[in-house]
């Protein structure tokens, strides 16, 4: 009976130690039910990510922090999120320290809520008429090592959304040059006008004075430029210009039409050429009251002999063969027979046919994706920037999982426009939001339509983005025009 009570007491002993343990286990809530609120002694700023800080991603981080009756950080937890945010504030949390706080005199552990901000300060830029507000971006970091100070001047082109698409250093020198570009890489104007693309020089100037380092920033030279809009057709084909005739002697063509065939002359002597006898009228038509040209006129108007052979002029019916001793008539007559063919209309010219060069073959977008869990399928351009998928923090505490299908639209300047989503509630907003942010790089002018499914996994989230047809146009209308009258 001893032995049992001995052995029921030093079971009462070792309980009640553990369930004092047990119930400290439990951290109490720091500002309530009058418990202080932790001094932080030891403060570490939360360093920004290189990637959130060149996207312009800011916000505040709710962390849940316990901390030891020692003051220390034991656990961290995230109440709520800004995706690309939270392993910095957590991070840093972890290397925080607090005093202890006391409760009727006895240090005890406690939780509290602690927001990390994280905050880009706009950089004041100096900015020439017509250049836009600036609305987002970091001021250029101070390098690490060089002392003094510098001048860097770049050449910025601005995207349809506002962005710094092209930037090239004009004047300066590494590391200089280099912290200037990364900070352009984050700034985001004002949307600028929808015909006009806007370039324009930013001026950086690194000014050392003591231990103060301070930078000024100009925007100057704004050029203007209209977008590529239609193009021009083509001139229109002149006209194939006409065949010239072959020249034709105009002496030529008189003898064919008021010169009478030749007439040989009389039997009874030799006949002169401006004589002719009585019956000759009746053998042809009659002579015009001037003389026919004189046999000396007539060899420069006729045609070669190769091109009129006498075998081929036509012989009048009533024409005689010339007797011997007489005068052979002069060949200045030839060519009024031959002469309808060099009067006869000009041979056709040939057929014009035009041949159009067909059009350059359009570039194929088979990109690559700068985006953490987003894989791109063929036909997709390159997605730049932009937020990866995460799971939203309802849905990670409850466990949702599921699939949300998001169907958009890719402009020629990458920016993106939502047209419908499907999904389970609870994921969709988050998959839109990531679509939202999405930049691409587009290598030709027409609207790409995309197609991107997140899959949300537990801890676990990606996407993959495939081409899409583009919606069918809307119909015409075809109702027909109201009777007259009606």
């Amino acid at each position: 009976m001893k032995a049992s009570r001995a052995l029921a007491a030093l079971l009462l002993v070792l309980a009640v130690p553990g369930a004092l343990l047990l119930a400290q286990e439990e951290p109490l809530s720091a500002g309530s039910d009058g418990v202080p609120l932790p001094k932080k002694t030891k403060h570490v700023q939360p360093t920004y990510p290189a990637e959130a800080l060149a996207q312009g991603v800011r916000g505040i981080v709710i962390l849940d922090v316990v901390v030891t009756a020692q003051g220390k950080v034991e656990s961290t937890s995230i109440v709520r999120s800004v995706p690309g945010l939270d392993e910095a504030a957590i991070t840093a949390a972890r290397q925080w320290e607090y005093e202890p706080v006391k409760v009727d005199g006895k240090a005890v552990r406690v939780r509290v809520t602690v927001p990390v901000v994280f905050s880009l300060a706009l950089p004041q830029l100096s900015r020439q008429d017509g250049v836009p507000e600036l609305r987002q971006g970091v001021v250029p970091a101070w390098p690490a090592g060089p002392s003094g100070g510098a001048r860097v001047t770049a050449e910025v082109t601005l995207e349809p959304d506002g962005r710094v698409g092209v930037a090239q250093v004009l004047e300066g020198e590494a590391p200089w040059s280099g912290s200037l570009l990364a900070a352009l890489k984050t700034w985001r104007f004002a949307l600028p006008p929808e015909d006009e693309v806007l370039s324009f020089r930013v001026e950086a100037e690194f000014i050392s004075r003591g231990s103060e380092h301070k930078v000024q920033l100009k925007a100057a030279g704004l050029q203007r430029s209209g977008l590529l809009g239609e193009p021009a057709p083509p001139p229109a084909a002149a006209p194939p210009a006409p065949v010239a005739a072959p020249a034709v002697p105009p002496v030529a063509t008189t003898p064919a039409v008021a010169a009478p065939a030749p007439v040989p002359a009389p039997p009874a002597g030799p006949a002169t050429a401006t004589e002719p006898p009585a019956s000759a009228p009746a053998r042809g038509p009659a002579p015009a009251p001037p003389a026919p040209a004189p046999p000396a006129q007539a060899p420069p108007a006729q045609a070669p002999p190769a091109q009129a052979p006498p075998a081929q002029a036509p012989v009048s019916p009533s024409a005689a063969i010339p007797r011997q001793g007489e005068a052979t008539p002069p060949p200045a007559v030839a060519p009024a027979a031959s002469a309808p063919p060099a009067t006869a209309a000009p041979p056709a010219a040939p057929p014009v046919e035009v041949i159009t060069a067909p059009p350059p073959p359009v570039p194929p977008e088979n990109g690559v994706s700068a985006i953490r869990d987003v894989t791109l399928e063929p036909g997709v351009p390159d997605l730049t920037r932009g937020r990866r998928p995460v799971a939203p923090p309802l849905a990670r505490m409850t466990g949702a999982t599921g699939t949300v299908e998001v169907s958009f639209s890719v402009s020629a300047g990458g920016t993106t426009s939502l047209q419908s989503a499907t999904g389970p509630e609870i994921l969709r907003p988050a998959a839109e939001q990531a679509v939202s942010s999405w930049f691409f790089r587009r290598a030709r002018a027409d609207r790409a339509y995309l197609l991107a499914v997140f899959t949300y996994a537990g801890d676990k989230t990606s996407a993959v983005v495939r081409p899409q047809p583009a919606p069918p146009a809307a119909p015409a209308n075809t109702t027909p025009p109201a009777p007259p009258g009606s």
